[in-house]
């Protein structure tokens, strides 16, 4: 029993170092010391997630290359300085940071030459504190008044054992290995991965963590599915099933709340219902995944903004079952903005993409059929060249999720980049529709008639889209001759400002 306190208590003490050290880098990147510098916020942030999630032997020159800059799988160190000079220029920022701004806070990151991997360290001694003064030994009190140190030892230890009981008592799942009663660590931004066991950082770096703070249910793990929809399947590898609540503590402020469903092939249930309460308002009744998704192992992902925690702190999410059991395969948490929906960015590749002005395009999401490619032709008319490289073409739909209660604005990129060049033709080679949850957009769009030339990027702007009752804007695009093409896409909130101007994709 004293083994397992000691390693719970271990535990506790992780977390809670995690939660500071994860606080000291989201006080850093909310300084704006990198506002013109998103490439470096992106790479530290990189770095301190893989350190987090255990993984620090793995923040190297090649990985942070290819998983935070995207730079191919043939990268090499020798011909490409990315790494170094980039690294060089955020040792140079973060010391100017702790000489100014930072130079009160508990902690500070450092980044040694020689290596890639963060070090968080104890800001006493840079500012010439002395560390706290050693309790006296109880072995020399316990002399110098003439009695035995044993019993008051032993009664000491009885303490700690005692403290460390309470403590086992009083923990469920990872809450209370985080938080001491009454108070919560200052979590900003949460993704977790339901029924897993083991920490994932997927394209963007983003670090999803194993299952906690739930109780009921169970855990379910299975293989990596093949799925529609997403990039990332392995955030559908597993999940939480049954009759369970999730209590998130987080900072006070609203977020977006996205979670994520699929009903796996495996099981192919076909009547599960169940409703979610959110801090005990309803906001899904006789929900059924394969209903809305339309197919088993099919991502779908929901949305809601202006979610906030209790007063208590927590958020609580409450799974209900009505039949077969509810299920969940992840929850993302994010700060938000009251009012409106972060910006949607999608490019149709298979990283995400980051243009001239630092906005961050996610990889492709949220599709159904067609393929996608990656070009090597030069692109006129932009100053973003690449994000026109990768395509998705064919017979292929987009179901993104929004709230419904707004309408938004979309933005469709194109570029010919296929017919009038490798593939013969000009005019007329390539003709199609496109839709959104049933109304014509474009009616017989021939991007080379329609730009004026092969090779030239340009852009479709649509407002007033109104999503449907499940808060849903689904693009089709239906070709006529040969196949539809989509570049990237863009959604904006109408509530709130047109995409321009780098907000977070999701």
């Amino acid at each position: 029993m004293l083994r397992i306190w000691c390693m719970e208590k271990q535990m506790a003490d992780q977390e809670r170092k995690i939660a500071a050290e994860r606080a000291e880098l989201e006080a850093v990147l909310a300084s704006g010391i990198f506002s013109r510098a998103p490439a470096l916020a992106h790479m530290l942030n990189y770095i301190c997630e893989r350190s987090f999630a255990g993984e620090a032997e793995s923040i190297k020159e090649y990985n942070i290359a290819v998983d935070a800059f995207h730079r191919s799988p043939d990268f090499d160190q020798k011909r490409d300085s990315i790494v170094r000079v980039e690294a060089h220029r955020l040792r140079k920022r973060l010391k100017e940071y702790y000489a100014g701004e930072g130079a009160g806070h508990e902690l500070r990151i450092e980044i040694p030459s020689g290596g890639y991997a963060p070090r968080f360290v104890s800001n006493r001694t840079e500012r010439g504190e002395a560390p706290p003064a050693p309790q006296e030994a109880v072995s020399g009190e316990a002399h110098v008044r003439g009695r035995p140190w044993w019993p008051m030892a032993a009664l000491a230890s009885l303490a700690v054992l005692i403290l460390a009981g309470i403590a086992v008592w009083h923990w469920r799942g990872a809450v209370a290995a985080t938080v001491e009663p009454g108070t919560f660590p200052n979590l900003h931004e949460v993704r977790i991965r339901c029924g897993a066991s083991a920490p994932f950082t997927d394209r963007r770096g983003h670090l999803w963590i194993s299952d906690r703070y739930y109780e009921g249910g169970r855990a379910v793990q299975r293989p990596t599915p093949e799925l529609q929809g997403t990039l990332a399947p392995e955030i559908f590898a597993s999940y939480r099933e049954g009759a369970f609540r999730y209590s998130i503590p987080l900072k006070p402020g609203v977020y977006e709340m996205t979670l994520y469903f699929s009903e796996p092939s495996v099981e192919a249930v076909t009547d599960r219902l169940f409703d979610l309460r959110v801090n005990g308002t309803d906001k899904l009744t006789e929900f059924d995944i394969l209903a809305e998704s339309g197919a088993a192992d099919m991502a779908l992902v929901k949305v809601w903004r202006d979610v906030e925690p209790a007063e208590d702190g927590i958020l609580k999410l409450e799974f209900v079952n009505r039949r077969s059991g509810a299920l969940l395969n992840a929850i993302v948490l994010t700060p938000g903005t009251p009012g409106r929906l972060r910006p949607i960015r999608i490019a149709a590749r298979e990283e995400p993409y980051m243009n001239s002005t630092g906005i961050l395009f996610s990889e492709d999401v949220h599709f159904n059929g067609g393929k996608l490619v990656k070009r090597i032709e030069g692109i006129g008319g932009t100053e973003d060249p690449e994000l026109y490289r990768g395509e998705r073409f064919g017979h292929f739909s987009y179901t993104i999720p929004v709230p419904p209660d707004s309408t938004y604005t979309a933005v469709l990129h194109f570029a010919e980049t296929w017919f009038g060049g490798a593939g013969a033709g000009g005019a007329g080679s390539r003709v199609f529709d496109v839709y959104c949850n049933g109304a014509k957009l474009l009616s017989n769009f021939d991007p080379i008639q329609e730009i004026g030339a092969p090779f030239v990027a340009a852009q479709r702007r649509f407002q007033g889209l109104r999503p449907t009752p499940n808060g849903k804007l689904l693009f089709q695009f239906v070709p006529s001759r040969n196949y539809a093409m989509v570049n990237a896409i863009e959604i904006s909130d109408e509530a709130g400002e047109p995409p321009a101007g780098g907000a977070p994709t999701r």
